[in-house]
């Protein structure tokens, strides 16, 4: 049955952990994987999320099935804070799933479903699991552009020329904020544009919203969803929590969809929660339990609030930081377009070759893309780091 399947392509970064964990040099860097650590380098447990867990092991939880839909409370609490508690235009239906990643393959399966003829149209470069989603889903994807791998910044004039271009069956993924890997930022005017583009070429929003909180705070960073949400005819929005909860392996997310017609809103939804039940039959619900304790808590939601403002100011922190200390060893001011971005990552100006004599010569890990994570950045290794970076890229040291 099995002898002849060819071997799945590697893994970039489960490889480039591999690597980095067997790498015993003092000096090593790594900055590959995708998660917040603190200071000691571990990944951070929120002390509102740890009160959250301890309250319900004590109120003696069960561990019986949520149902397709998954628990509809917490849908509705994440759906609020997602919006800033602000209503739109139209209905919104939601389901759980199994992260953020479970939320878009739902959401694409019910694009197929729809039309199997939908394109979805993703950014130049974007998160690495959207395009193998798109694929293990049936649709076809093109790449619109997005980074000016130049001056590594926002390739706007490419962006709009391209979208300006789509039509109906043209599906456009947006990252709700903290774009990754490019840490790049879009501004209130460019998602106004991309509403009223959307609303004349007629494609269809698909937002993806992973790190609400880890730009500017909960309610800024819900403000280009919003613009679209009350533009708009329809939407489609896949969230996560694993990051600005920090419950990464528990898989918590949803996906929602926003429709002109409550009957329409009702059918997706039921849609949405089918195509799930093909996947992993219901959702996992330990997380889920987690993030609607916190959001229905005030003490707890306050400080899991709190938490994040710090998180937010430490990634602001290390990013000043790291530009001051470009500026300082290259004597320019071309790297400062990492003080303009947000989020935990950037993009280094690097080539494959580079990012891979990074790794041998200096021990430093990224992405073969060129990103790296800023909020794995130890403060004492900046100067290390900057030095590394800029004799590979510029040959000197």
């Amino acid at each position: 049955m099995f002898a002849n399947i060819p071997a799945p392509a590697s893994d970039e970064i489960i490889d480039l952990m591999a690597r980095s964990s067997n790498d015993e040099r003092a000096f090593k860097v790594d900055l590959t994987v995708g998660v917040y650590k603190d200071s000691n380098d571990n990944t951070l447990l929120m002390k509102a999320v740890k009160e959250a867990d301890q309250l319900l092991a004590k109120a003696g939880r069960n561990k019986s099935y949520v149902g397709s839909k998954g628990d509809l409370e917490y849908v509705q609490l994440l759906q609020e804070l997602v919006l800033a508690n602000q209503s739109v235009n139209g209905y919104i239906s939601g389901v759980q799933t199994a992260g953020g990643s479970g939320g878009l393959r739902a959401i694409l399966d019910v694009i197929k479903l729809a039309n199997p003829d939908a394109k979805i149209w993703v950014s130049d470069p974007t998160y690495a699991n959207h395009i193998p989603t798109i694929i293990a889903a049936g649709l076809a994807y093109e790449e619109y552009p997005f980074i000016d791998h130049k001056t590594m910044m926002l390739d706007e004039q490419g962006m709009f020329n391209r979208l300006e271009k789509l039509g109906k069956n043209d599906v456009v993924l947006l990252h709700g904020s903290c774009h990754n890997p490019s840490g790049l930022r879009l501004t209130s005017q460019h998602w106004q544009q991309i509403a009223q583009l959307s609303n004349s070429t007629h494609f269809l929003p698909l937002i993806d919203t992973a790190y609400q909180g880890f730009a500017d705070g909960l309610t800024e960073d819900a403000a280009g969803l919003l613009t679209v949400a009350n533009t708009v005819e329809r939407l489609a929005l896949c969230v996560s929590c694993s990051k600005n909860f920090g419950v990464y392996s528990d898989r918590v997310g949803a996906a929602y969809i926003l429709s002109p017609t409550e009957e329409e809103a009702n059918t997706v939804q039921a849609q949405l929660a089918i195509m799930s039940k093909t996947t992993y039959w219901v959702p996992p619900s330990n997380g889920a339990e987690i993030v609607k304790t916190i959001l229905k808590t005030p003490a707890l939601k306050k400080m899991w609030s709190d938490e994040l403002s710090q998180i937010n100011v430490k990634i602001k922190g290390i990013r000043a930081k790291l530009c001051a200390a470009f500026r300082q060893h290259s004597g320019d001011n071309y790297f400062d377009y990492i003080l303009s971005q947000e989020g935990m990552f950037a993009m280094l100006p690097a080539s494959e070759e580079q990012m891979e004599l990074l790794r041998v010569d200096y021990g430093v890990y990224g992405l073969n893309n060129g990103r790296i994570n800023l909020a794995s950045i130890p403060e004492q290794d900046i100067d290390y780091l900057v030095t590394s970076v800029l004799a590979v890229t510029r040959a000197v040291a």
